[in-house]
């Protein structure tokens, strides 16, 4: 199984948004870096930066064929922030889902951090490292797809 995981960040104060892609396959226990990317845009305007990382997405994913997107959204928030990254933020993860949709990948998936390390069995904080160790620059999207991997190799060798 080949699973692509997604993270959106803002890395760096004023400049645009960027997208963390991982491709992993095999299982959790046993999991394949099999390609990794940042998406970029010098769109200035949140609705073309939108617009263009979705694009670049399309792009990237007629190279790939995954079976599932997992896409790393922000964990809720315990007090409310008026900021705009986390809405600018927002946006692009929905237009991500949609482009993986488009392409007819069913299986997509948005998952807090949170919830990604619930699904590996474990905190926030060891998914981040599990996902570090896959991808040092790009943790949060190899945790992502880490936890949809299956648990256990679906390719036995010695089948009974």
């Amino acid at each position: 199984m080949e699973v692509l995981g997604i993270s959106v960040g803002f890395p760096t104060a004023g400049r645009g948004p960027v997208v963390n892609c991982v491709v992993l396959e095999g299982s959790q226990g046993e999991p394949h870096l099999q390609e990794a990317c940042d998406l970029r845009t010098a769109a200035s305007e949140v609705i073309d930066q939108v617009e263009d990382l979705g694009r670049k997405l399309s792009s990237k994913l007629s190279a790939l064929n995954p079976d599932a997107v997992v896409v790393c959204v922000a964990d809720v928030s315990p007090a409310g922030n008026r900021k705009a990254a986390p809405r600018h933020r927002l946006m692009i993860e929905g237009a991500l889902g949609y482009v993986c949709r488009d392409h007819k990948i069913h299986q997509v998936a948005y998952r807090s951090g949170k919830e990604v390390g619930e699904a590996l069995g474990l905190t926030k904080a060891d998914a981040l490292a599990r996902g570090k160790a896959l991808d040092p620059k790009r943790s949060a999207a190899a945790a992502a797809a880490l936890a949809s991997l299956p648990a256990a190799s679906t390719t036995d060798p010695n089948p009974s």
